[in-house]
């Protein structure tokens, strides 16, 4: 019995020594020095200047390119997390000098960093809102929560003096994307997203900050002289709270988005139960609980009437529904007989984007995309397509691509290359279904190089003897047929004939008419 009570009491007191304030494993020496170098961290220098910098310009290019990897390397070098534990050190010590240098080092560092991602973003071609920084403009509560555990890992190895995991920390709470999202919502002016970023830089900030000062109470650094009762606890629980409000708020929006979403897309899948549907595209807008704007492409076997209205009817939220239906034979996105292969494999992309990612990865498949640039509502993509591709093959790529963008005026640019030809039959200046094709492509690639004028030349075989009055009609004929398809597509033309005195080579190439871009 004794041995057993000697057990139970052994038990006793090993719960009591692990639950016991690690306050007594610190001399007041280890912890003067362990303030002194929280302290250190926190002052503001030039090389901290000069990192910060460089890390928000790193953090910038990373999240315009969308590049996980190089985020990570920004968090890596940011050393933000400094003051921001000199803050909740001074707050628990109330060492309210040492706070006020920690606080305007943060201040400083936070807006050299705001003004490099500025400066990057302004000189940057890229300004499409990517994945990686709109990802960073809807913070919730669960960002506060991994925030308050990396501060307290953070806090623990500083206090301790073990810096083994620091940057598994700095990763964590990722204190520098954020900063440089809001320097990226003031260069593009979207307020929406500088202020959705910054509120997640803050919400890092304070969560970062209340746990430093919860380690260090716990440590036992306490205030060397205290006048009056203690509110610094009760403050520091007030920011927070004040914090979760719009922080739950956000959550709740984006719970309800997910659930939204999935139902929408089972709603609209039922309607075109029996047509093979493949849904490419869904946007879905909530409010008040429920669905209020709908946006869908969709691929299927065959075109259902009245499908809007049925989704919007069995949403029974009141949304106004927009579906715009791709009819093919198989619930595929057909062939493109003008454009050849290459347009056949730009294939709809459902990665999480903005339009400007969707285009790159769409057109990614079949050549190399240069560059894409906003003009207006408009996507100018230069872009060099594989092989030996011809003009109708980029007409034919910005097409497909048009088809799975339908919200976004998509241009593809071609590079410069010879105008064709458009070819007549024997003995005829009507345009025939191939050769309107051809002159619409040439209209279509005089507008994309931005042209607006031209000059057509028509030809025509001549007779035994030569050249006839008739052969000089049909030759100018078929220029001015190719002239009419230009000038619908507002193209300026001067119109002329040519009549060779005999044949050479193939006759097939008389058969035509030609254009030349004017300057």
């Amino acid at each position: 019995m004794a041995a057993s009570k000697s057990g139970i009491g052994q038990a006793v007191d090993a719960i009591r020594e692990a639950i016991a304030p690690p306050a007594r494993l610190l001399s007041d020496s280890e912890r003067s020095v362990a303030a002194a170098e929280i302290y250190e961290a926190g002052r503001l220098t030039p090389a901290y200047s000069f990192m910060l910098f460089s890390a928000c310009g790193i953090a910038a290019l990373g999240l315009l390119q969308s590049s996980v990897a190089v985020i990570i390397g920004a968090m890596l070098i940011s050393p933000l997390m400094g003051p921001i534990m000199a803050m909740g050190m001074a707050l628990a010590r109330l060492d309210t000098r040492a706070f006020r240098s920690a606080a305007a080092t943060l201040a400083i560092g936070a807006a050299l960093s705001v003004a490099a991602s500025v400066l990057i973003v302004w000189v940057s071609p890229l300004k499409d809102a990517t994945p990686e920084i709109l990802s960073r403009t809807r913070p919730t509560l669960l960002d506060l929560i991994v925030a308050l555990l990396s501060g307290f890992v953070g806090a623990y190895l500083t206090v301790n003096r073990k810096g083994g995991a620091i940057a598994g920390v700095a990763i964590a709470t990722a204190l520098m994307p954020p900063l440089a999202v809001v320097g990226y919502g003031l260069a593009t002016a979207n307020w929406q997203i500088a202020g959705g970023a910054m509120l997640l830089f803050l919400t890092n900030v304070v969560s970062i900050l209340g746990a430093v000062y919860g380690v260090a109470r716990r440590y036992g650094f306490r205030p060397q002289a205290r006048e009056g009762r203690a509110w610094e606890t009760w403050a520091l629980l007030a920011v927070m709270v004040a914090l979760c409000v719009p922080l739950a708020v956000s959550l709740r929006s984006i719970v309800i988005e997910a659930r939204e979403t999935t139902r929408v897309r089972g709603v609209v899948s039922e309607a075109f139960a029996d047509a093979s549907p493949h849904i490419t595209e869904l946007m879905v807008e909530t409010e008040r609980g429920g669905a209020s704007k709908v946006q869908a492409v969709v691929v299927t076997r065959k075109y259902v009437p009245g499908a809007q209205e049925e989704v919007a009817r069995q949403l029974k939220t009141g949304a106004h529904v927009e579906i715009e239906q791709i009819v093919t034979a198989t619930g595929v996105l057909p062939a493109i007989s003008s454009g050849g292969a290459l347009a056949n494999r730009v294939t709809p992309t459902s990665a999480p984007a903005g339009p400007e990612q969707k285009l790159r990865a769409m057109l990614g498949g079949v050549g190399r995309v240069e560059s894409v640039r906003r003009e207006g509502e408009a996507l100018e993509v230069s872009v060099v397509l594989n092989g030996t591709a011809d003009l109708a093959e980029y007409r034919a790529a910005e097409q497909a691509a048009q088809r799975f963008l339908p919200q976004t005026p998509v241009r593809i640019i071609p590079p410069l290359a010879p105008l064709p030809a458009v070819r007549f039959a024997y003995g005829t200046s009507a345009l025939d279904a191939d050769g309107r094709q051809a002159a619409e492509t040439i209209g279509w690639v005089l507008n994309r190089w931005g042209l607006n004028s031209a000059k057509v030349e028509g030809l025509a075989t001549p007779g035994s003897r030569g050249p006839r009055a008739a052969d000089l009609r049909v030759a100018l004929a078929r220029g001015e047929a190719v002239a009419r398809v230009l000038r619908e597509r507002g193209i300026t033309t001067s119109v002329g004939a040519s009549v060779p005195d005999a044949v050479e080579g193939d006759p097939a190439a008389y058969l035509a008419a030609r254009v030349t871009a004017a300057p």
